[in-house]
């Protein structure tokens, strides 16, 4: 799943590099280089050639993406935040 705007790819002239390829904040996380395994959480994203998400609110698109999903099923993020989910539910429901 690469999506070609790292340095000295084809996809790169139209839009320029994805900030994703030079955030080393996130280097090493999700076993990524730089933000490449952490690019949903990464503001002013470039997917498809135009800035997705600008990391403001949860209706973005990299909240519902396929590589998104598959790395936090890797890492095994999903169970977490499912379990995570259903208990604020639950409390939600408690407190009504």
């Amino acid at each position: 799943m690469k999506c070609g705007k790292g340095p000295g790819t084809g996809n790169t002239k139209q839009s320029g590099i994805c900030p994703v390829v030079d955030n080393t904040a996130a280097n090493g996380l999700n076993g990524g280089v730089n933000g490449g395994r952490m690019c949903w959480l990464i503001a002013e994203t470039k997917c498809c050639g135009e800035v997705k998400h600008s990391n403001q609110n949860r209706s973005d698109p990299c909240f519902s993406c396929e590589f998104r999903y598959k790395v936090m099923a890797e890492e095994g993020l999903l169970e977490v935040c499912n379990t995570t989910g259903e208990f604020l539910a639950n409390l939600k429901r408690k407190d009504k």
